[in-house]
């Protein structure tokens, strides 16, 4: 009688690849410090737009400044997007920004990190 037929064992499989922490959003910021919110919007591109607006508007106050877009979910309220800048080091520094942005017509609020 013939040997049965040979079986070939399956192929090895390739290793998974290594895991990796997930990386935080790159709007996020270090803790600490306190920021200046300048607009608060239902879409993170509503958001990203809105600040663009006010850098054309408030150049000497946001010109050469990036956006930290941050979801905020109110609850029944829903999902807000703020677009924020800083961090600052200090709560004198950042209510100066924010100070200067009020007084050339914009708004802005002081929050801690």
């Amino acid at each position: 009688m013939p040997p049965p037929p040979a079986v070939a064992a399956p192929a090895p499989r390739p290793a998974a690849p290594a895991r990796t922490a997930a990386r935080a959003p790159a709007t996020d910021v270090p803790a600490g410090g306190y920021l200046v919110q300048v607009s608060s919007q239902k879409s993170e591109a509503d958001a990203r737009s809105s600040f663009r607006t006010l850098q054309g508007k408030f150049p000497n106050q946001l010109g050469d400044r990036q956006p930290i877009i941050r979801r905020a979910d109110l609850g029944e309220k829903g999902v807000f997007y703020r677009a924020q800048i800083g961090p600052f080091g200090s709560v004198d520094e950042a209510s100066k920004l924010c100070s200067e942005l009020k007084a050339a017509g914009g708004q802005c609020v002081v929050s801690k990190n």
